[in-house]
């Protein structure tokens, strides 16, 4: 069992289908519209916060819920169902859970299909991935796997141009012709890419900047490139 708080994140895993057990308020009289009308229609009652729960740091906005643990996904059976070209998300090695909640909730605005991050060394689906997401996260596949390396072959095996993010990468990726099925490859907030990782790329993107910051937040980066493989494919295209 999971516990999550914040108003939209909750309605959004009432929205999606994400199995609820409870949801608690601090004040029952100024319950969200929303969310009572949605609880309403899952027969889910909404209570006063226990005692025992009333010092936990997942409320937020005055709310809190226990939902069912996070639920990782296959990553076979998510590309099975993708219809047109495919998007697909590796999280090199990630350690920040707000940067990932943050990229969670701009790869669902963006049409990501999938987000990959390791099994080890890498940030977990936690509460504040929960909360940075504002419920995105339940639209979201997630999937562990043990080998990035193994997954990036694989990918290839099923015509995916694997494209990974670096500072000094060898292509402006706003002159970087972003088509068929792509698979971005992120790098951790402090090392980037892991070596045999960027050798395995089909190609390194890089984003240009000028000023004298060194570089720009990974969450930030990560939606500028998925930004601009959603123009290519959405706008540009039509």
């Amino acid at each position: 069992m999971e516990l999550i708080g914040g108003k939209q994140t909750i309605i959004e895993a009432l929205k999606s289908g994400y199995k609820v057990y409870n949801i608690y308020s601090e004040n029952l009289n100024t319950v969200d519209k929303e969310m009572q009308e949605l609880a309403n229609t899952r027969h889910i009652d909404i209570k006063d916060i226990p005692a025992e729960l009333r010092d936990t740091r997942e409320i937020n906005q005055g709310y809190l819920a226990s939902i069912a643990d996070f639920n990782y996904r296959d990553l076979d059976e998510i590309i099975g169902k993708i219809k047109g070209d495919g998007l697909i998300l590796i999280l090199d090695h990630l350690e920040d859970t707000h940067n990932l909640g943050a990229i969670i909730r701009t790869a669902v605005c963006a049409g990501v299909n999938a987000i990959i991050i390791p099994d080890d060394r890498s940030v977990r689906v936690t509460s504040t991935v929960f909360k940075v997401s504002a419920g995105a996260i339940f639209y979201m596949p997630i999937i562990k796997v043990t080998n990035i390396n193994k997954v990036i072959d694989n990918l290839k095996k099923k015509s995916y141009w694997i494209y990974g993010a670096d500072m000094k990468g060898a292509s402006d990726v706003f002159k970087t012709k972003l088509d068929g099925n792509i698979c971005l490859v992120v790098g951790n907030e402090g090392n980037g890419l892991s070596p045999l990782v960027k050798k395995n790329c089909d190609g390194l993107v890089m984003i240009p900047q000028v000023g004298p910051v060194g570089s720009l937040n990974v969450s930030v980066a990560t939606g500028i490139i998925i930004y601009e493989i959603f123009k290519q494919r959405c706008i540009d295209g039509i």
